[in-house]
């Protein structure tokens, strides 16, 4: 019998960490700092998850002995990728969008949502797709160069497709052996500026004893934090701390992290294309992708829209009411591409529920689901959540910025600062925000590169602020927005 709580209608006291009475001095204009018309900023800006493309340079470091087994794992090349040697899955290569832009690698400097929007129903050819395709997503030199226009004065890279594909590997020695290319090549891709490049580490979760090998051997190589997908992938789901439950035994892995200070990033992933299957569900999403259709929308607004959040919440609610932390009370956590607005409200009611049941845990814990989570845990946030801003109060010490660059709905830290002066959030905690918690999350030491935001030069095809104005007039109207959609896809199939 666990202790019992107070009675269902007893308020619940939620642990805020606490803050300094707001700042009046210091404070950023609503248009964000500025110095002769353009943006400034006064702190180094950290982006805690920024992508790279998984460039096909990965799999040339896949030790020769290692090569055919991995290509029966996972093997992409210039004309395809292939998941255990037998089912074809998307890559990332820019024919596989078409005949539009890759959107894993549009959002560069500058890449406003506005112009996003007006691209995506523009005729655009070869040379323009090159433009757009930024070649940071690939290479580290052209990465410094979006890192100064972005404002940005450090990031950790992150794969993409991988994060997708990669847990679904059937062979545990091809995973073991893809995930040493991988953080090799990150490596390498981040020895072009150690100070303001990093890697996040990739596992190989199928078998524990690999993954914590890999563990250690990528810790001892500089890097500062190893990503987990919070999903059910071949019954592996990262819960699975108890020998008695069978399949991979995670404890020793948490161990690892423990052992190597490594934080533990749990980096969700939009479930799409699952189709009918008589398996069990292997994330949240999955129930999203298969009753999302018929509904009038598109299936991928759905699992952009929900999918990130469902893995991150279930996620979230199983550690804090668990007392998984407790049993691993030196580990660090980061929640990444799953926004953060919805926390103060998902902590709240766990708190709540952790009195309610109490006697449903079977392991003793001795802090409230907020307070193991301000003391161990943070939460990636992006651009755009201004609900988020309103209460920075909750988030100042465990918000760490990302730009999710160079995805479709990525930005830079120039629109995060205006959003964030728009609400008045103090400067003293967007400095936190944008760069001070994610240098403490990692034990970096902060440096600032860019001040100013410098200007874009573009192309003459390039959308002007006239045609984003007179596009965002026609799409308010459907009947006008109907006509210009038939337009661009008569001029498409004309071609």
């Amino acid at each position: 019998m666990g202790l019992p709580g107070p009675p269902i209608d007893t308020p619940v006291a939620l642990c805020y960490p606490r803050s300094n009475p707001k700042p009046q001095e210091g404070m950023m204009s609503k248009n964000g700092g500025m110095a002769n018309g353009k943006m400034t900023k006064n702190f180094p800006v950290f982006d805690c998850d920024a992508h790279i493309n998984d460039p096909l340079k990965i799999w040339e470091y896949v030790e020769p002995k290692y090569k055919d087994l991995v290509q029966q794992s996972y093997w992409r090349n210039e004309k395809q990728a292939i998941l255990n040697g037998k089912k074809k899955v998307i890559g990332g290569a820019r024919y596989e969008f078409s005949p539009g832009f890759n959107p894993i690698c549009i959002s560069g400097p500058g890449m406003t949502k506005p112009i996003k929007r007006k691209l995506i129903y523009s005729q655009l050819n070869e040379d323009q797709k090159d433009y757009l395709e930024h070649q940071g997503a690939y290479e580290p030199h052209a990465r410094i160069k979006d890192l100064d226009l972005m404002g940005i004065d450090a990031v950790m890279i992150i794969p993409t497709l991988l994060v997708g594909h990669f847990p679904f590997i059937e062979n545990a020695d091809g995973a073991a052996a893809l995930a040493r290319a991988y953080n090799n090549w990150a490596d390498d891709f981040c020895s072009a500026n150690r100070e303001r490049l990093h890697a996040a580490g990739w596992l190989p979760v199928q078998n524990a004893e690999y993954a914590a090998d890999e563990l250690r051997r990528i810790a001892k190589m500089g890097v500062r934090v190893a990503l987990v997908r919070p999903i059910d992938a071949q019954g592996n789901y990262p819960n699975k701390i108890y020998p008695s439950w069978g399949g991979i035994n995670w404890d020793k892995v948490f161990r690892a992290f423990e052992e190597t200070n490594t934080v533990v990033g749990m980096h969700t992933f939009p479930t799409t294309g699952v189709g009918p299957t008589d398996k069990p569900m292997f994330t949240p999403g999955e129930l999203i992708d298969l009753t999302a259709h018929g509904n009038g929308m598109a299936q991928g607004i759905n699992s952009q829209t929900l999918s990130f959040i469902y893995e991150a919440t279930t996620w979230l609610a199983q550690v804090l009411l668990s007392g998984f932390l407790e049993r691993y009370p030196k580990l660090k956590m980061s929640i990444l591409e799953s926004n953060s607005t919805w926390l103060p409200g998902i902590l709240e009611r766990l708190d709540r529920y952790f009195h309610l049941y109490a006697s449903q845990r079977t392991a003793p814990v001795k802090r409230l689901p907020s307070e193991a989570f301000y003391d161990q845990m943070f939460i990636s946030f992006e651009s755009d959540e201004t609900p988020m801003f309103r209460q920075w109060d909750k988030f100042e010490n465990v918000a760490v910025w990302a730009s999710d660059a160079y995805h479709h709905d990525a930005s830079d830290s120039w629109s995060a600062i205006r959003e964030m002066s728009e609400v008045e959030v103090p400067e003293a905690v967007q400095a936190k925000m944008l760069g001070g918690n994610a240098y403490r999350m990692y034990r970096i030491e902060p440096k600032m590169f860019v001040h100013e935001q410098k200007p874009i030069e573009r192309p003459a095809w390039f959308p002007k602020p006239a045609e984003l104005e007179e596009f965002a007039r026609v799409q308010k109207d459907p009947k006008l927005a109907r006509e210009w959609q038939a337009k661009m896809m008569a001029g498409r199939a004309g071609h």
